[in-house]
């Protein structure tokens, strides 16, 4: 991906892909100028994602479907 070259270039530490269409979230944090997978997670979980952690989020609202 491009954007992610960039960034790394730039050296921004994390990056979160979203794909609203298979309602997926992918983590990812630069390590040594490598992309490392932090976690991927999707559907109606609630996550703590670096480097917001301290915020729960929940997947569902982006998705705009209903949590259990």
């Amino acid at each position: 991906m491009k954007k992610l070259t960039v960034y790394a270039r730039e050296r921004v530490q994390h990056a979160w892909l979203i794909d609203p269409i298979a309602q997926t979230l992918e983590a990812l944090q630069l390590e040594n100028s490598r992309w490392m997978i932090l976690g991927t997670c999707g559907g109606v979980e609630v996550v703590r994602l670096l480097p917001f952690e301290a915020i729960e989020l929940d997947l569902a609202v982006l998705w705009d479907i209903q949590s259990s």
